[in-house]
């Protein structure tokens, strides 16, 4: 059975609707729903993330050309991880709290718990692709 080359990778696919496409769409029905929410800290965030998504679709996709167990493809999953922790801060609101004003009411919400677990899921994964590399890397070297 032939493998055939992809244009595009699933795992830019998925970045791209997971990093880029919901959470627009999310915003989106956010701000029309609600319109007396701030829509400038909205906008801030669209401002922040949507770069953030479009370099995580271009790393996910320059992923594809690198066997695993390859340097490059080793150090792109490293940034990938980086620009994962900063765009889910970015979509967060940049801080560990967000004020948040709705009618006359004001609220708060503290977001150094999530932060904690996204730190804990980042540390998890650079150690996934440090084994992954390590256990791939041997097999590139005894194929030479």
């Amino acid at each position: 059975m032939s493998e055939t080359k992809r244009w595009i990778s699933i795992k830019a696919i998925i970045a791209l609707f997971f990093y880029l496409i919901i959470p627009l769409f999310a915003i989106y029905n956010i701000i029309t729903t609600y319109p007396e929410l701030s829509r400038e800290r909205f906008m801030t965030m669209v401002y922040w993330f949507v770069p953030l998504a479009i370099i995580l679709v271009i790393i996910s996709q320059a992923c594809m050309y690198y066997p695993r167990g390859h340097n490059m493809r080793f150090f792109l999953d490293l940034i990938y991880v980086v620009f994962t922790v900063l765009w889910l801060f970015a979509f967060l609101g940049g801080g560990i709290s967000i004020t948040q004003s709705w009618n006359e009411y004001q609220f708060t919400l503290h977001l150094w718990k999530y932060i904690a677990v996204i730190l804990f899921v980042a540390g998890f994964n650079i150690i996934y692709y440090t084994l992954e590399w390590k256990v791939y890397h041997k097999e590139i070297n005894q194929a030479h």
